[in-house]
């Protein structure tokens, strides 16, 4: 089969995302000493699915004939495009997707570095990452009082200024960051960065994420921009509105708002008293499913909850639920939020419509 028409389904599919290796043999995979496998027959037993794990997290997988006993070879090549083929590539892409849903962490990015910086800023600043280009998805920004501190994004090597030949094809992920125009000579002699990619080469730079630079020295960077884009932000009196993620599969949110208006719930970061916090009911649901104000932060123990290893509680008051079919996932995606992996502002849009939940 030619190379080049071949499709690299597990690799595509996983390339954003973390396997939880705690999950996976309750989900049915078996360790051995290299790695996990898994196996499950579909179609009616026609197929059989084989998925492997290394202990480092690359993944890989065959679908084999049950009758021929060898691999179906036309599930991987791009031009085989019949309805059988799509069919039996559907059946194991959701497979696919039950490994997904039950064992991975979404991620951001493909690069782990990447990865670590958007971690660092939503831990340190809390501040949202929205996509701010229909026609190009994969463009990720970062902002200050509705200003630009920090774009992610694809990009070849060869786009940028100054790249040997050799690395002109190798696509990597770029951070695009505003710098003081002093500094900008000096910041140019650095490996790694570039004068900037599609935006004012006077006071922003390219910074190739590929660890190059220190994941210290780039989140410098970073603050840095920050503050130059807005160096004189105040805090806002008005309440927050938040996006909290809840896993049924580990707790029964329901139940405990069928006992109680009052729950506790782990301090997140700076959500304040007076705050609105929106929860989130993970796979296989994905939708917003109750609204809850803070009325009290800084618990250092529960009254609903059992003893837990936590340093803080914060007090929620359930103000309504909504049906799973009102705020689903693509209502979110629609408004600016991609995903939701842990405690998030809401993005201007959603809150505009999300606050008039509150006082119907």
């Amino acid at each position: 089969m030619n190379r080049e028409v071949t499709m690299s389904i597990e690799s595509d599919f996983f390339r954003k995302k973390r396997f939880i290796f705690s999950s996976l043999e309750e989900f049915g995979f078996i360790k051995s000493d290299q790695e996990y496998i898994y196996c499950q027959t579909f179609m009616d037993n026609d197929f059989k699915a084989i998925i492997t794990i290394s202990l480092d997290g690359k993944i890989a997988g065959k679908v084999i004939d049950s009758a021929l006993e060898e691999e179906y070879l036309p599930l991987r090549a791009a031009n085989y495009n019949g309805s059988f083929v799509g069919e039996v590539r559907s059946a194991y892409m959701a497979i696919l997707g039950d490994i997904s849903d039950s064992c991975c962490k979404d991620l951001l990015f493909t690069k782990d570095q990447s990865n670590r910086l958007a971690e660092k800023i939503a831990i340190t600043f809390e501040d949202s990452v929205d996509y701010p280009f229909a026609k190009h998805p994969q463009y990720a920004s970062y902002r200050v009082s509705g200003k630009w501190y920090a774009l992610l994004f694809p990009l070849k090597m060869g786009k940028l200024e100054n790249v040997p030949a050799q690395l002109s094809e190798e696509e990597v992920e770029v951070l695009n960051i505003k710098v003081n125009p002093q500094d900008m000579e000096i910041l140019l002699q650095k490996e790694g960065i570039y004068p900037s990619y599609h935006m004012s080469k006077k006071t922003w730079v390219s910074i190739v994420l590929d660890n190059t630079l220190s994941d210290i020295e780039i989140f410098k960077l970073v603050s840095d921009s920050r503050k130059l884009v807005s160096p004189n932000k105040k805090s806002n009196s008005e309440p927050e509105f938040w996006i909290i993620p809840a896993n049924p599969k580990f707790y029964d949110i329901d139940k405990e708002f069928a006992e109680h208006q009052l729950i506790d719930w782990t301090q997140k970061g700076k959500i304040a008293v007076g705050d609105y916090v929106f929860i989130y009911i993970t796979a296989p649901i994905r939708a917003l499913r109750y609204v809850c104000q803070v009325i009290e932060r800084d618990l250092k123990t529960s009254t609903y909850l059992g003893a837990r290893d936590v340093k803080a509680y914060m007090r929620l008051k359930l103000i309504r639920q909504f049906e799973d079919s009102t705020y689903p996932v693509a209502f979110l995606a629609e408004h600016g939020v991609k995903t939701v992996r842990g405690p998030r502002r809401m993005t201007k849009e959603l809150r505009q419509v999300m606050a008039k939940t509150i006082l119907e």
